[in-house]
């Protein structure tokens, strides 16, 4: 077990680095130690106004993604709606897309100087000004909100599918409206559990840059992330110090929203109705006209959240400007924007797939490794894994990355690591292990520590029983695992964004350049390129999960 235990040592030092060298950083000072960043961050002119739209943006993108997240569970778990694998299909989409991508569509489609929707209100009515403007904190809200409904879905799923559909039957049966038994019966039940899904996406809502680094920093609306990210791109000199202050600030925030999650999932199983009488949920039967209305909903979900914006990314890319969709235009569509980008895609291609290898790879085993640790050893390291494990869940992305530079800028000159795509893949990898270690985790706890016990005792090494008992047990959650790291790795803004420099671009970071340079033609084509390659990398995984159940 020496190899394990060393693999727990670094898993244990990746999680622990991103805090370390931002206390170092912040209070770092000309004559020794000095809280005077903190000061600076605290005066500076931005930073009370960005506190303020972080709180609307949080609250704001729970609310709407709760009006979608809720009616899509119900609609899947509690009618007998038809095509439901399309249904899981689209939202899997939604899920996969990267949400810099949603946005960008959504620039082409609302931005006030040539949005499409503007240029056809003002061709239409007239009018000089533009009726609507992307680039304002509701807009970030919305998307947000459409963004996580997604992934909220799939949690707020299980809940539902444990409350007997009996109790609205017998409500059906004393003349209760479905629509007033679902709103007064099933959502008091669910709801400790949906406030849990609610709290969770709170921290993550209020730790995302790519809406508000899409569509706030061009109208200078910034909330936490996107300021910290315009500290470290100064115009004039980075400001590493005050950003990782302002970084140090965030993180103690997110653990105090932490702590509340937490609180929120021990009083989830307050109002939990077990269905023991039936092996199998009788659905709701819906009208024809509630079909129709129920497909409109999810259909409408989709448009919003992903169809709308990759049809205008497609538009877009083959236009050397925008224009209003019509005959005329269709004829000046063209590939020339492909043309351009292409000698862009190898090294990109290059970068992307390196990181795909590696961050996954690196991700799982030591996750794999911490899972083992955290739910077999009895003694006081367990409960430090698992308060460090907590802790770096609760550091945002973009705090992490700044954790992760700032070491990079310490550790060159014994290690030149700083400006290479090895640091994005090792930020990457400590950053998304903790996700993969939940996942590996909960697998590991399903095996009895009795099986490990009969191998010791008939002679067999802990690291065998480790390497030919458990983790072939838990093959499936590390598959899973190693795909979502990888997905991951290929859709991330935030962290390539804060760490690459010239020759470690990425898709991402592609695209947020040529947009950022007004190239919108040729950051439209390499989103239409990103956004294929993610579809067929998803496909992929489908394949090899369906064959992977079939032959268990």
């Amino acid at each position: 077990m020496a190899i394990v235990s060393v693999i727990i040592a670094v898993a244990m030092a990746l999680l622990a680095i991103p805090i370390l060298s931002l206390i170092f950083s912040a209070l770092k000072g000309d004559d020794g130690p000095t809280i005077q960043n903190f000061i600076s961050v605290t005066e500076h002119p931005q930073f009370w106004p960005a506190m303020r739209n972080t709180a609307i943006s949080g609250v704001g993108t729970v609310i709407v993604m709760t009006f979608i997240t809720v009616p899509l569970a119900w609609i899947y778990t509690r009618t007998n709606l038809p095509r439901k694998n399309l249904m899981i299909a689209l939202i899997t989409i939604n899920v996969a897309i990267p949400s810099f991508l949603v946005a960008l569509g959504y620039i082409f489609v609302f931005n006030p100087s040539n949005g499409v929707f503007n240029e056809i209100w003002r061709g239409l009515f007239n009018a000089g000004a533009s009726p609507v403007n992307v680039y304002s904190l509701g807009w970030i809200v919305f998307l947000q909100g459409v963004a996580l409904s997604a992934p909220a879905f799939f949690m707020t799923v299980p809940t539902l599918q444990g409350i007997d559909t009996s109790l609205e039957e017998a409500a059906a049966a004393n003349g209760v409206r479905r629509w007033k038994a679902a709103l007064f019966i099933v959502l008091p039940l669910a709801s400790p559990a949906i406030f849990a899904v609610a709290a969770y996406y709170f921290i993550i809502a209020v730790e995302m840059f790519d809406y508000a680094g899409m569509l706030g920093t061009p109208a200078r609306t910034y909330v936490a992330a996107s300021l910290l990210y315009a500290f470290i791109h100064d115009e004039a000199l980075p400001r590493y110090s005050e950003a990782a202050s302002l970084g140090l600030i965030m993180a103690v925030m997110a653990m105090f929203l932490a702590f509340a999650y937490l609180w929120a999932v021990r009083n989830a199983d307050r109002f939990v109705v077990l269905t023991g009488k039936r092996k199998e949920q009788i659905s709701i039967q819906l009208s024809r006209s509630g079909k129709r209305w129920a497909w409109g909903f999810v259909a409408l979900y989709f448009t919003i959240g992903t169809g709308m914006p990759l049809l205008m990314l497609l538009w877009a890319s083959g236009l050397p400007f925008l224009q209003v969709p019509s005959f005329a235009a269709m004829k000046l569509w063209n590939l020339n924007a492909y043309a351009n980008v292409l000698p862009m895609v190898p090294l990109l291609l290059k970068n992307n797939l390196l990181l795909i290898l590696v961050v996954p790879t690196i991700g799982v085993i030591l996750a794999a490794c911490l899972a083992w640790a955290g739910t077999r050893l009895k003694s006081k390291l367990r409960k430090g894994i698992d308060i460090t494990v907590m802790l770096a869940v609760a550091v945002p992305s973009i705090v992490g990355a700044l954790g992760f530079l700032a070491f990079g800028l310490m550790a060159n000159s014994y290690i030149a690591i700083y400006g290479t795509i090895w640091l994005i893949a090792i930020t990457m990898a400590a950053r998304y292990l903790t996700w993969a270690n939940r996942t590996i985790a909960t697998s590991m706890m399903q095996i009895h520590p009795e099986i490990e016990e009969a191998a010791l005792v008939s002679g067999v090494r802990k690291g065998r029983t480790f390497l030919s008992i458990v983790l072939p047990n838990v093959a499936r959650s590390l598959l899973i695992s190693w795909f979502w790291l990888a997905l991951l790795s290929l859709r991330d803004l935030t962290i390539p964004i804060m760490l690459s420099r010239r020759g470690t671009d990425v898709f991402s970071t592609a695209i947020w350049g040529l947009n950022s340079s007004g190239i919108t033609d040729e950051a439209a084509a390499l989103s239409v390129i990103l956004a294929v390659l993610i579809l067929i990398f998803v496909g992929c995984y489908h394949l090899i999960s369906t064959k992977w159940v079939v032959q268990k």
